[in-house]
């Protein structure tokens, strides 16, 4: 009598389950070289300097009422759309720019640059921000609008920056309309240039809150607010 044919059996049963294990393995290991590395991220609000030692601070009288008989309202700053992104835009030789995709801004860096803007003008003048906050009747407002037209990077080189900025008391007929044009030398590749413009960051604040405080001062008929030389 003729037997049934049996059923051809694989010689190693586990062979096809450790192979594709080995497989998937592989192409995980594969995945993880083409990854792309994690991004570092950088800020122009770090690593502040110290304020003047002759200016007001942030010290509030006992009632908690500011140091200062006004506010200031530092407005979002204006960029260049060709640096308003998250990486960090650097120049070349030859007209080149540089989208750096594993450099970031840790915010945008119209809200770096406003960050910073309003940390410094507080700093120097002891005044408050309160930008998009309600105020009290009669209190007094210095009102900083600064538009930024250019914002060179160049690693190893130089930090470029220029700005227009005006300032607006209200209430109040004062309106003083300055630009802003500095340079800085920047070695130590994304983080000196970084820091350098920091710097020029620093600078265009400083002389937002001089002018500042000469108004202010001009109201007592101490001063007169002008432009920065």
């Amino acid at each position: 009598m003729t037997r049934p044919t049996e059923m051809t059996r694989s010689p190693h049963p586990r062979a096809t389950p450790l192979a594709g294990l080995a497989a998937t393995a592989t192409l995980a290991l594969l995945l993880a070289g083409c990854a792309s590395p994690q991004p570092t991220f950088y800020t122009l609000t770090g690593a502040a300097g110290q304020a003047p030692a002759n200016a007001p601070g942030n010290a509030t009288t006992g009632t908690g009422a500011p140091a200062t008989p006004y506010a200031l309202e530092v407005s979002p700053v204006a960029v260049p759309e060709q640096v308003d992104r998250p990486q960090i835009v650097v120049t070349r030789g030859g007209g080149r720019v540089d989208i750096l995709e594993a450099s970031r801004w840790s915010a945008p860096l119209r809200t770096e640059l406003t960050s910073t803007i309003s940390r410094d003008l507080t700093r120097q003048l002891g005044a408050m921000d309160v930008y998009g906050l309600p105020r009290a009747d009669g209190l007094a407002v210095y009102r900083v609008s600064t538009s930024v037209q250019r914002f060179e990077s160049a690693p190893d080189e130089q930090a470029a920056l220029s700005a227009v900025w005006s300032v607006r008391k209200v209430p109040g007929e004062l309106v003083l309309t300055c630009r802003f044009t500095g340079t800085e030398p920047a070695s130590g590749g994304i983080a000196g240039v970084v820091a350098a413009q920091r710097k020029l960051v620093d600078r265009l604040a400083e002389g937002i809150g001089n002018a500042i405080a000469a108004s202010a001062a001009s109201a007592q008929g101490t001063a007169t607010p002008r432009c920065p030389n």
